[in-house]
């Protein structure tokens, strides 16, 4: 695999992203595009959860939820964001119970 080693402040840019980036050539044609791991509406929504007095998760259901995700993820051989999270809503759900 190729690795490409950023500058402190590609890092810092590519870090702090919440919007995708155009990675381009010396003459500015597009190469890639780098999606963040969390967009501005994920971070949005962490921060109303916070802020919220709504229910917690121990880290032992945390690490249950990551768990179950992998098994589903293995066994559907992968899925999209709308998949995880009805996935895991359902698995709240059974938490609530």
């Amino acid at each position: 695999m190729a690795q490409l080693i950023l500058t402190e402040e590609q890092a810092r840019i590519v870090a702090g992203a919440t919007e995708p980036i155009h990675l381009c050539d010396p003459r500015g044609n597009i190469v890639a595009i780098l999606k963040p791991a969390f967009t501005a509406e994920d971070l949005a929504e962490a921060k109303q959860r916070l802020a919220s007095d709504g229910p917690r998760c121990t880290s032992e259901q945390v690490q249950a939820h990551l768990r179950a995700l992998q098994e589903e993820w293995d066994r559907t051989g992968g899925f999209d964001r709308d998949y995880m999270r009805a996935f895991l809503g359902r698995l709240q759900a059974e938490d609530a119970r």
